[in-house]
């Protein structure tokens, strides 16, 4: 027996458009079934009683679209709190904005801001032979 070799399938993750949506629906309506329309137009049971929930709480079938979520920190902020201490470490501005280091070295690197660095290069005080 052959084994089919493995595939890789990518989906990209598109809406359905609206015109697409209410004929889905008014098929449902008219045949009363969800899993013969499922099959018919190819999409997921889950999909339509997702439509018919939407339809039901908004009215409408347009596609919600989900916001990006909020930033621990809030850049402007940070940028002042920078500006009073610019000697603070990490750890001090986190305990400051009530979150996690990581999130605050991450904001500063999205910044633009880097390490501290020395201005002058430092001497080795081995003396030389």
């Amino acid at each position: 027996m052959k084994q089919k070799p493995h595939t890789l399938c990518y989906t990209i993750f598109m809406a359905y458009s609206v015109d697409f949506r209410k004929k889905v629906l008014s098929y449902c309506e008219n045949i009363g079934s969800i899993s013969e329309a499922a099959t018919v137009f190819q999409i997921s049971r889950t999909t339509i009683y997702q439509w018919i929930k939407l339809k039901e709480k908004t009215g409408e079938l347009h596609h919600q679209v989900k916001g990006t979520t909020p930033r621990k920190v809030d850049r402007d902020k940070l940028k002042s709190y920078l500006e009073i201490h610019p000697d603070a470490y990490l750890t001090e501005i986190a305990a400051e904005f009530e979150c996690h280091p990581t999130a605050i070295h991450y904001a500063l690197k999205a910044m633009g801001y880097t390490r501290k660095k020395r201005e002058l290069p430092t001497t080795n005080k081995i003396p030389k032979k």
